[in-house]
């Protein structure tokens, strides 16, 4: 029992010496990440031509924004009096849609709208009448002001 009693206490002060170890050693390591964090400094240390190159970015993107989305394709010829006459039409019918043909040798094409979805395109086609085998087209180049609001 003697020998159980003696092995109680130098476990009993072997824990006892480690929790104030454990302590200690977080108290320490506290006051290190304390002082080491309120006495740090970030500095950054740029090239010129990179900000150079980052303010161009930003004036070009600027000057000309532009916003990938969808618009609606209503027609498509070789003819461009043809695609012209169709931007007419299509403004008389919708004047608050914004109309614009492109061409993509040797096709000229019209499309109609501005839609930030496919799905927003797709709804407005199933509106569209008058204008058989409109289909939706992907568009990298939409100015912000072009959006349709819905």
């Amino acid at each position: 029992m003697a020998v159980q009693v003696r092995a109680a206490k130098i476990h009993y002060l072997y824990s006892l010496k480690h929790l104030y170890m454990k302590v200690a050693l977080t108290g320490l390591f506290s006051l290190f990440l304390l002082l080491r964090v309120s006495a740090q400094e970030v500095q950054i240390n740029e090239e010129p031509a990179v900000s150079d190159l980052f303010g161009t970015w930003v004036e070009n993107n600027r000057a000309r924004p532009r916003i990938s989305g969808w618009r609606v394709q209503i027609m498509s010829t070789t003819d461009r009096t043809q695609v012209e006459a169709g931007r007419e039409r299509f403004r008389q019918e919708y004047p608050d849609v914004p109309a614009a043909w492109l061409l993509e040798k040797p096709y000229y094409k019209l499309r109609v709208g501005a839609f930030r979805t496919k799905q927003e395109a797709m709804a407005f086609i199933a509106a569209l009448e008058g204008w058989q085998g409109a289909y939706p087209a992907r568009d990298n180049n939409i100015h912000p002001r072009d959006f349709l609001e819905q």
